[in-house]
């Protein structure tokens, strides 16, 4: 009896120890994650004469960007105002979309840094070390880890989202699908989906009685899902649009959750359920269409390399992959990446085109 009265004195003992060491070691995590972390890189930068306005503890700098915003809005600057009140084109739109980093910019010089939420921000404006970056080919100057956490559900660990060695394997297989000889074989495609949105707009037109509004940016990026769906999907186009609408309205969802704060994507709020619902719904699209060409096929689309690529994963036991990415999430990320990228920046980079054609004539 006293020895069972013992052993059942021991495991409560060990117990208590285990709970109380997962305990430590998650407000530990949690302080090095919120609080230690973030510091020891502001300091990192610091130590290089980097400065940048002070954060708050867990929202980082997201309530002076606010407050700084608010300020803009609430004094707009008079020259602007009488030049728009004559319908003239302004490029002074960085000065209110960001008003933030213009103001910094003066405080703290061209190069500094900021927060949103616990993620450490450094903001480079000097030209010559934009230029320096962008031509640099160091596999360390990798992607923020936001982007496949904080965006994960949509950009994942694709291409665009993902670093080192796996970047450059993805790269490897995806870049050759838009070298020049094969853009130059869209061609056609593109001009044939094109002249279908200019063909409605006409229509829109004709049947307008006075002033007719058209929303170009959305039709510029429905355009550049269709052609991107035709490209990369060949004949599961159809499908491929949908998943666009699907990643459309994700995007839009996201975009009402910040970025940075600590647990906020893990809290079952009206939003993060809707991002869930969506995720999931994107990725059972995907895979059926996955599942509709494991048979033999003569295409040879982004989609079938893609495949081809994953294929070759399964059958070396997921070499190349990291260790929480399966085949089957190589597929997805990198079919979620193609369209979010190809779409959104494509299509605004047409509106600001035609904006400027617009406005200028002459050119």
């Amino acid at each position: 009896m006293e020895s069972e009265q013992l052993l059942i004195f021991l495991a409560k003992i060990i117990l208590s120890l285990v709970l109380g060491g997962s305990l430590v070691l998650f407000f530990a995590d949690l302080i090095n994650v919120l609080l230690l972390h973030p510091r020891k890189l502001r300091s990192k930068l610091q130590s290089q004469g980097i400065k940048g306005p002070s954060p708050y503890f867990l929202y980082g700098n997201l309530p002076d960007i606010k407050k700084i915003q608010l300020q803009k809005q609430e004094r707009p600057d008079t020259n602007n105002q009488e030049l728009e009140e004559n319908n003239t084109l302004l490029h002074t739109w960085p000065s209110r979309v960001f008003s933030h980093i213009l103001q910094w910019q003066i405080e703290y010089g061209l190069i500094f840094m900021y927060s949103s939420g616990t993620i450490q921000i450094l903001c480079v404006t000097d030209v010559e070390m934009v230029r320096e970056i962008s031509l640099s080919t160091s596999l360390k100057l990798g992607k923020p880890t936001y982007l496949s956490k904080d965006h994960g559900p949509l950009l994942g660990q694709g291409i665009f989202s993902s670093n080192g060695t796996y970047w450059a394997h993805q790269r490897k297989i995806i870049a050759p699908e838009f070298y020049l000889n094969k853009v130059k074989e869209m061609v056609s495609l593109m001009v044939e989906s094109t002249s279908k949105m200019i063909e409605l707009w006409d229509e829109k037109t004709r049947n307008s009685e006075g002033i007719l509004e058209v929303k170009v940016e959305d039709d510029l990026k429905s355009l550049s899902a269709d052609i991107i769906s035709r490209a990369c999907f060949g004949s599961s186009y159809a499908q491929g649009e949908q998943i666009f609408l699907k990643l459309q309205t994700l995007q839009r969802v996201m975009s009402k959750v910040p970025i940075g704060v600590p647990g906020l994507r893990h809290i079952p709020s009206k939003h993060n359920r809707e991002i869930w619902r969506l995720d999931k719904e994107i990725k059972a699209m995907i895979l059926k269409i996955v599942r509709a060409r494991r048979s033999p096929t003569y295409e040879k689309d982004l989609l079938q390399l893609i495949l081809d690529a994953s294929k070759s994963y399964e059958e070396s036991d997921g070499d190349h992959l990291p260790a929480d990415v399966s085949p089957e999430m190589f597929i997805v990320d990198n079919c979620k990446s193609i369209y979010f990228a190809g779409h959104d920046n494509t299509g605004l980079t047409a509106s600001w085109c035609l904006m400027l054609l617009a406005a200028y004539p002459e050119w």
